[in-house]
Parts: structure tokens; sequence; C-alpha cells
């Protein structure tokens, strides 16, 4: 196996999934570490305070709820920890992301192939325009180049499921993190606001387990206009 960034998956603390990514990550050879999730259950009023929801009604039709609001501080908390640190690269994953046949062979070769102006990479994307030119990996998947939608567009790459990361897609990640004001997803996914260089694997490298969400187990999510 060739040498991978760090592989960091955002996970509740006792969280039961845990069990079930240490046997599924295990089984493949992937290593990796948990990064313990904020919790939104437990958020303080003055973090509380501190979210702009005036602004998330307004741009997205709904507001954050804490679930929402724990999840995004946990992959914000990801990208301080790359400056902070100096990390390179990264690999993030959700605890309910579950990989497909064929995951690290393709996933090697995907790191390989990424080209030097590449800041973010998706494994699990909804729907995305790309440029035509597509470049093959193994078992069927393609390695893609999103391209930016116009910049009042509400296309959205929505997924933080799994994705690979270096230090300048996390920069420009974090300029926008703060004041929190949008999904973890969104953050990732509105390319055209934060003009991060990303691309993607199609069709998606990793599953959604059929597991509960415990975000809405937090609080129930308004998806407004993204119902």
């Amino acid at each position: 196996m060739s040498s991978l960034p760090p592989v960091i998956v955002i996970s509740l603390a006792g969280s039961s999934r845990r069990a079930r990514v240490q046997s599924a990550f295990g089984e493949m050879g992937l290593p990796f570490e948990f990064h313990d999730a904020v919790n939104g259950a437990e958020l303080g009023d003055e973090t509380l305070a501190s979210v702009n929801q005036e602004y998330a009604q307004r741009e997205w039709g709904h507001s954050l709820n804490r679930g929402e609001i724990g999840c995004a501080l946990s992959h914000i908390q990801v990208y301080e920890r790359m400056a902070e640190q100096g990390l390179g690269e990264v690999i993030i994953l959700e605890d309910d992301a579950q990989p497909v046949e064929g995951f690290m062979q393709t996933l090697e070769q995907m790191l390989a192939t990424l080209p030097k102006r590449a800041e973010i990479a998706f494994l699990h994307h909804g729907k995305a325009k790309s440029w035509p030119l597509k470049r093959g990996l193994p078992d069927g998947h393609k390695l893609v180049r999103y391209r930016y939608p116009s910049a009042k567009s509400r296309r959205c790459i929505i997924s933080g499921r799994g994705y690979w990361l270096n230090l300048a897609g996390a920069k420009k990640l974090l300029s926008m993190a703060y004041p929190i004001r949008m999904p973890a997803d969104y953050l990732t996914g509105y390319i055209q606001r934060s003009h991060i260089h990303a691309y993607g694997v199609e069709p998606n490298l990793l599953l959604e387990t059929d597991t509960p969400s415990e975000i809405d187990a937090v609080e129930k999510r308004n998806y407004g206009g993204h119902a």
C-alpha cells in the first residue's frame, strides 16, 4: 500500500458508530484516527449566540439547528488543526461513510492522479457540473474537475461525508468559516463562494450507511428551500 495522508474520522465521543468504522477500515488496512466531534446538544449559550442565524435564514432559507452547528464546528476544527500543524493534506470522513468495493485502490490512484492545482476532492457528493475531460480510475470510477456555478447560483456539492483536502483548500474554507452561518457541507460545497479548486470521484467512492442521523437526533433539521 502506498503512503496515504492522515485519515481523520469525525465522530462523537462514545458513538456506537465507531465500532463499525474500526471494523470496516481495519479490514481494508486503512489507518485512521478519530476526531471527537462537537456535540450540538452540549453547545453553550455564547456559542449559539455567535451563530449568524439571520444570514442562514436569508441565504439558505432555514436556520441552523444544534446538530448542524456542532457538525460545522467539527469540520472547521480539522481545518484549524491543519493550519496550526502545517498538515499538507488530509482525508476527512464522517462516521457514517461506507467505502465501496475497491475503495483503497481507487483512492490511491486518485491521489496519484490529482493535479497540483487541486485543493479539495470529494469522495461523496451530490450532483455537480464538471469539465468534459475526465481521468480514468479503477473499477469504472473517474476523476472529474468541477466547474464553478455563477456567483449567485444556489448550486452546491452537498455532502461532507468524505473528501480529500490540502492546506491551501483548508485556508480558503477557514476564510469563510466564521461566524458560523452554514452547514459543513455548504462550506465545502459552495465552491463558487470559496473559489476552492474542486475535484471529485464519480460515481461516489463512499456510500451512506443506514444508521439514523445523529444531527437530527439532537434537533430536527429545517431544510427550507433545500428540502
